[in-house]
């Protein structure tokens, strides 16, 4: 049965990664739906302090 890997895929390298590992397909969902959740990610996490 194709194995779909869903979920925390954020770049096109963790998507790249799960095809590389056997991986049938990827869903990337709010990685490209909701650029604003993307932004306060990145956002959050390179803001020095």
């Amino acid at each position: 049965a194709p194995v779909v890997a869903e979920g925390r895929i954020g770049t096109p390298e963790e998507a790249a990664a799960a095809l590389e590992r056997g991986a049938h397909s990827v869903v990337v969902g709010t990685a490209i739906t909701a650029p604003t959740a993307l932004t306060r990610r990145f956002v959050t996490r390179l803001t020095r302090p």
